[in-house]
């Protein structure tokens, strides 16, 4: 474990019942001196991290803190967040919560370990619609406004008022750098245009499920959560199956309704315009 030499530096001395002031003083203090886990996180020791970085936001913990305080998820606390305007860099200072990222343990599951894990995730995902009304669409603290996948994230923020505008963004955007269009007219009968945004973790993959002891012991990296349309659970957990085992295609099914076709069509549509980009 990362210990600090923070009393070196004339810093009091961390330890899990203390928390001192956090300044960008301290934090970079603590990044120099912890061990790196990957370049965006830091472990500093007594079980907390730093997360730092040009592309770390505000908004990641006060995603976190809405959860926490609205539902009983398994979620990291979060103890300060600090912006350096010198270097455009967030430093968000948070709780290490105990376990693996279940893409490490999913092949090695067995049948009974797997069926606890589905029941863990279906209760959590049932505890977040608790949130799908709590504010319009778009991510927290950016209302209407979404981070866009690879390379979207280059051309502006995905911006949308309603279902019909979120779908047809990236089309619209791709034909604006081609200087035309890129595909026919969408075909809206693939989409249920009733249903209500829902909040969604925005990126809830096996890399940011943690397993301790064959329990659900953390979801964390909620950089992307907001309100999107009904189908984006299932779109999110699906979209990459190929990446995982067959383990995580059995848990997505078997406890959220899929949208198969709903997310498939903008899927297509999705890819038609990364084409051009």
């Amino acid at each position: 474990m990362a210990t600090s030499n923070a009393s070196h530096a004339g810093f009091s001395r961390l330890t899990p019942s203390h928390q001192p002031e956090w300044t960008l003083e301290r934090v970079k203090f603590e990044v120099s001196n912890g061990s790196r886990i990957n370049k965006r996180v830091v472990d500093i020791g007594n079980g907390l991290l730093i997360k730092h970085g040009d592309h770390i936001y505000s908004r990641e913990a006060e995603a976190t803190k809405l959860v926490a305080t609205h539902t009983s998820v398994p979620v990291p606390r979060i103890y300060a967040t600090l912006y350096d305007e010198a270097t455009s860099k967030t430093y968000i200072v948070q709780e290490k919560l105990p376990g693996r990222s279940l893409s490490l343990v999913l092949e090695t599951l067995h049948l009974n370990e797997r069926i606890v894990i589905e029941q863990e995730l279906k209760k959590i995902f049932e505890q977040l619609t608790s949130l799908d009304s709590h504010a319009p669409m778009g991510m927290v603290g950016k209302p209407f406004q979404f981070l866009g996948f690879h390379p979207f994230e280059y051309h502006g923020p995905w911006v949308a008022t309603n279902l019909l505008e979120f779908i047809k963004w990236p089309i619209d955007k791709a034909a604006a750098v081609h200087g035309g269009p890129v595909c026919g007219p969408i075909d809206e009968s693939k989409y249920d245009f009733t249903k209500p945004f829902i909040f969604s973790h925005g990126d809830l993959v096996p890399e940011n499920i943690l397993i301790h002891e064959g329990h659900i012991s953390g979801i964390i990296d909620w950089e992307h959560a907001g309100w999107y349309p009904y189908f984006w659970n299932a779109y999110i957990g699906l979209r990459n199956y190929y990446r995982y085992p067959r383990t995580w295609i059995d848990i997505v099914v078997h406890i959220m309704a899929t949208y198969e076709e709903d997310w498939n069509a903008f899927d297509e549509l999705f890819a038609t315009a990364q084409m051009y980009l």
